[in-house]
């Protein structure tokens, strides 16, 4: 009944949270920059900007970098070409697979939302057979994350009520402001190597991995939290 009544919905990023793509994006972010441009730069700068779309991160390494010739569209298709081969190999995180076929058997509508190119989204939900159907990409909206764009088209496609009904699943601290601005209670899961508390105190809950959805009777809690 709650169920019908509320008709929450589950909305999932996909790189750091669903799989371990975190890496790959790091290696295609200093590899290119450093080939292409002779550009090195720390760990530090770089993971400011996980959560956001490559498009954007590619913009701003333009602006930042300009006197070091950095172009964004050859930056963008140079990381974008080392990325389409190397992300289906990208493991699932823990919890992942178990989480999104327990909330098919309840019959709850879930979507991944994400910051990379669709295509990418395609390739790996065909890779790792996940039951998700409804995907929206950042590069489908004029703003990527910390915008809630993306998760708003996200709650269109799965016709979700209001903002409230949605649940968010989110690694980034971009990503957890976007699901906040959008109006949805956002699970953060961090990167237990650079957990960052303060940052990710916004977020209705914080879940050291996607296994702490699941109680022991393989309920999901957080999907009538609030309602």
């Amino acid at each position: 009944m709650m169920q019908q009544q509320f008709r929450a919905c589950a909305i999932f990023d996909m790189d750091g949270l669903l799989i371990d793509s975190e890496p790959l994006w790091l290696d295609a972010q200093q590899t290119q920059l450093r080939e292409l441009y002779d550009l090195e730069l720390p760990d530090a700068e770089l993971r400011a900007f996980q959560g956001t779309s490559t498009v954007a991160f590619c913009s701003v390494m333009a602006e930042r970098h300009s006197a070091r010739g950095v172009d964004a569209d050859r930056l963008l298709a140079a990381m974008l070409q080392q990325m389409q081969s190397a992300i289906v190999r990208a493991p699932l995180m823990p919890g992942a697979l178990a989480l999104l076929q327990r909330l098919a058997q309840l019959d709850i509508p879930m979507a991944i939302a994400s910051s990379s190119p669709l295509a990418f989204i395609e390739a790996v939900v065909q890779t790792h057979k996940l039951p998700v159907t409804v995907l929206a990409s950042g590069l489908e909206v004029p703003r990527s994350k910390p915008h809630p764009a993306v998760f708003e088209l996200a709650a269109t496609r799965l016709g979700a009520r209001e903002p409230g009904h949605c649940r968010v699943w989110e690694d980034s601290v971009n990503g957890v402001i976007a699901g906040r601005a959008a109006g949805m209670r956002v699970i953060a899961v961090p990167d237990q190597a650079h957990p960052q508390p303060d940052q990710f105190a916004i977020a209705h809950h914080v879940h050291a991995s996607l296994h702490d959805s699941l109680d022991a009777d393989g309920r999901v809690p957080v999907l009538y939290d609030a309602l």
